[in-house]
């Protein structure tokens, strides 16, 4: 039986542009405790092994401080680590994999296909570099040109969903015929379920933190086990700093003030840790008359490393009466009628947004 971590797309030393630098740095720095975090659980589980699947770094010349820190990492580590540079992190002249590796750290050096035995652990590893910032498809070995007796692996950073991808595409062709027990892949950052290509089994390890609220909740990694035919994952939560989204009803609201309170006590009631970057959804039926004050609410999320309030509340209004209001009111209505009515979910919420704050402004109140 083989077990082993597989982890990728770690974007170590990213600048987190999103935040101000103080926040950005402190990010950072936990980003790499929750990394040794995550090596403690696998260990602890019996990882025989670390797989990295590229884009360990968010560049592939990252801060030399950030390069040291992770391979002093990695050098403690009592199991080997295998990594194959991704799309982000390609070996170039003076990037971070020129560095000398620890004795236990074997890495990919080529875009063509190369191995790793580990006679004493039974399992052959194989896999290839990016050298640049695009790949074509790889070129994969048969089923007879394993290594016989061993646990076969593949360790990619490449695409398994589109055949014209410009980052190293892979067919589920090339893995029926090719052998390999298992595919740790790395690249695509949305976490999905194992697929099987033949006897192969593959499977995307996801991102291991969330950079933008299209990430958003726990990042993850794969403890892997092997025995036989039998390939089984489970999903090892990471540590790392979230990004979060949560939707605040808001229905039946009358004033700003109403809002702030419902919101204040929604956060209060959720307890989202004060490292997480979160943005919220005001929805809901709103009174006419309700203007969000988008300062009032952004001091109630100032103790996050991030956070955004986005209102998507619609206006709740008389349309027979104002359809026939001779004021400028009704002719505002009328003139932003078309648009409150669109199919488009986008268009009607920013027609709302402007009637709400069209009335507010012939009422005499601020916006």
């Amino acid at each position: 039986m083989l077990k082993f971590l597989h982890a990728a797309d770690l974007h170590l030393c990213d600048h987190m542009a999103l935040f101000t630098p103080r926040v950005a740095a402190k990010r950072r720095e936990r980003h790499f405790a929750a990394l040794e975090m995550l090596f403690a659980d696998a260990l602890a589980q019996g990882a025989q092994m670390i797989l990295l699947a590229g884009d360990v770094f968010d560049t592939p010349c990252p801060d030399r401080s950030g390069v040291a820190r992770f391979f002093g990492i990695l050098k403690e580590l009592p199991v080997p680590v295998v990594i194959a540079p991704g799309n982000h992190d390609y070996l170039c002249e003076g990037g971070a994999w020129l560095e000398r590796l620890p004795e236990n750290v074997y890495l990919f050096d080529r875009p063509t296909l190369g191995c790793f035995d580990f006679p004493t652990l039974g399992a052959a590893i194989y896999g290839y570099a990016f050298v640049s910032e695009h790949m074509k498809a790889p070129k994969l070995c048969a089923a007879k040109d394993l290594i016989p007796g061993r646990v076969s692996i593949l360790l990619a950073h490449g695409d398994l969903l589109s055949p014209l991808s410009a980052y190293a595409p892979i067919g589920g062709g090339q893995l029926e015929v090719s052998g390999f027990s298992y595919a740790a892949m790395g690249h695509i950052h949305k976490p999905m379920s194992a697929r099987k290509y033949g006897r192969t089994t593959a499977a995307y390890s996801g991102f291991f933190a969330g950079r933008g609220f299209d990430e958003i909740g726990a990042g993850q990694a794969l403890m892997v086990q092997i025995e036989g035919e039998d390939v089984r994952t489970t999903v090892l939560a990471s540590a790392a700093d979230r990004f979060e989204m949560a939707e605040l009803d808001c229905t039946g609201a009358i004033t700003g003030e109403e809002i702030c309170a419902r919101l204040r006590h929604f956060l209060a009631e959720r307890s989202f840790p004060e490292q997480t970057a979160l943005r919220i959804c005001l929805v809901g039926a709103v009174g006419l008359s309700c203007v969000v004050e988008s300062a009032a609410l952004a001091v109630l999320g100032e103790r996050f490393a991030l956070f955004e309030v986005r209102d998507e509340t619609v206006p709740i209004f008389d349309g027979a009466y104002l359809e026939k209001d001779p004021t400028l009111r009704g002719a505002f209505y009328r003139a932003l009628l078309p648009r409150l009515t669109a199919a488009d979910t986008e268009t009607r919420t920013l027609a709302a947004e402007a009637l709400r704050l069209g009335f507010a402004a012939l009422s005499g109140r601020e916006v």
